[in-house]
């Protein structure tokens, strides 16, 4: 169990079948190139079966159109502007960038700047890019598709969470896999986020506050992906996306 989540929800990991993932999952897969990978052997476990919430498939669906159209921005100025890669800022360019397609852009400018070939970039760039839309189409077609719990919590839920998780998307992924918690068959009440400051520290807090609204059955056991046993072992380093692999 992780030490920061207050959930009695499940002691033993290792006999869990299933766990309800946030976007920071689902997103850390397809991008996997740029930042540490924690989230392919959960994603591809033969064992372990993964649920997302309504709210997760809207966001990842919304991410695809917006990264895809970041991304597009993204060569255009590589290839037609003469600054300097770490010069690019989505900030200026585009209005409706969110704080992690920010953080996205500045791990993957992290990585590009290792490359002097301005031809070279914009090959890295290619293979990134749809090695990106490869997953993305997985998660949809294979994930979404197949175990999307398609139910949402009453607006009281919400209403009582929100104290505690301020960012409503935020929020409503909380109330989707707590009402899977309480009330999908089998449910193993594990949640797992990357969000270690805004979801996994207020983990007491957000159990408290489900017990208040509902009962105990809503309570989650919100851990980071690598206190799972499929993670176990080391995670590699981040590699930089000039061989991308094959999904």
């Amino acid at each position: 169990m992780n030490s920061n989540s207050g959930s009695p929800a499940h002691s033993n990991l290792s006999d869990i079948s299933n766990v309800f993932a946030d976007t920071s999952i689902l997103l850390n897969f397809a991008q996997r190139e740029v930042e540490t990978d924690f989230s392919s052997k959960i994603i591809e476990s033969d064992s372990l079966e993964v649920i997302v919430g309504v709210t997760v498939a809207e966001e990842i669906e919304a991410v695809r159109e917006r990264r895809s159209d970041i991304y597009e921005d993204f060569m255009d100025f590589i290839l037609y502007e003469e600054d300097k890669i770490s010069e690019y800022t989505p900030a200026s360019r585009r209005t409706y960038f969110d704080d992690n397609d920010r953080e996205h852009i500045r791990d993957l400018q992290r990585v590009l700047l290792g490359y002097d070939s301005r031809a070279e970039i914009q090959r890295i760039l290619r293979n990134f890019t749809r090695a990106v839309e490869r997953r993305i189409d997985y998660i949809q077609e294979e994930i979404i598709s197949k175990s999307k719990f398609d139910h949402q919590p009453a607006m009281t839920v919400l209403f009582t969470l929100d104290p505690t998780i301020p960012n409503k998307d935020d929020r409503k992924v909380v109330g989707d896999a707590a009402l899977w918690a309480a009330e999908a068959d089998d449910s193993s009440g594990v949640f797992v986020t990357k969000d270690s400051q805004d979801i996994i520290r207020y983990s007491e807090e957000v159990n408290t506050a489900l017990c208040e609204v509902r009962n105990e059955a809503w309570e989650l056991l919100i851990i980071h992906p690598k206190d799972l046993p499929v993670n176990a072992e080391s995670h590699e380093e981040t590699k930089a996306p000039s061989q991308p692999a094959e999904d």
